[in-house]
């Protein structure tokens, strides 16, 4: 039994992949830099700042894109993918505690959580700015195993790109993949996660199921001659 269900947040638990490019097409057009939908599956990363350096933008000028691109986005509005709520109520209901380990920003994803009324349920949180390495990096959560106060064995991991997967793999927690709106599902196939599902409920149903046992493998095994 797991004790701890930990998600990623952009892609898996709400649906934010059409408001990102829409702010990021807005920030590119005012860095004067030529960005359309084939770039961006071209360039995505969860961490944007390697979509940056993809772009050319320079360095120094990567805390006033930030700034500009979290402006734009405090005017999109967001939603939970579907079947999200039930899946937390689910892990909720069996004593998993759900945390989230994501490379957004504390206040961005904090009013987020807060919007859809998600803050008694998700136990610990671990934001970008937490850590000085981002994914795929181990270091945010392998913090929020510590926060939980349990083994890596014990905790799942749901996210929705490779890094997520890797930064999985690196900490020594059981990866599982659900593809999201973000033009990654080629590589996170690539990724090679230990489980994949088409949903975040699938993912927990498929979690807290316990596997069959045949007859024949419950039974004891015959006695053996000499």
């Amino acid at each position: 039994m797991i004790r701890a269900c930990i998600f990623d947040w952009d892609g898996t638990l709400v649906d934010t992949a059409e408001a990102s490019y829409r702010c990021y097409v807005r920030l590119f057009d005012e860095l004067g830099v030529a960005f359309d939908r084939e770039t961006y599956a071209r360039t995505y990363s969860p961490n944007w700042y390697q979509t940056f350096r993809a772009l050319g933008v320079p360095e120094e000028r990567w805390e006033h894109a930030d700034a500009r691109w979290l402006a734009h986005f405090a005017e999109e509005s967001v939603e939970l993918i579907d079947g999200v709520r039930d899946a937390l109520r689910e892990l909720g209901q069996r004593g998993i505690d759900a945390a989230i380990v994501t490379s957004g920003s504390r206040d961005r994803v904090t009013r987020e959580i807060r919007a859809h009324g998600l803050a008694q349920t998700i136990r610990e949180c671990v934001f970008g700015s937490d850590v000085a390495r981002k994914k795929p990096h181990p270091e945010a959560l392998h913090l929020c195993i510590e926060r939980l106060r349990i083994d890596p064995a014990d905790a799942v991991y749901i996210g929705d790109s490779p890094e997520d997967i890797e930064m999985a793999r690196a900490a020594g927690v059981y990866a599982v993949a659900v593809p999201g709106g973000y033009p990654n599902r080629q590589a996170l196939v690539a990724s090679r996660p230990d489980a994949m599902h088409n949903s975040v409920r699938e993912a927990v149903q498929a979690l807290v199921t316990p596997s069959p046992i045949s007859p024949a493998a419950a039974a004891p095994p015959p006695p053996r001659g000499r």
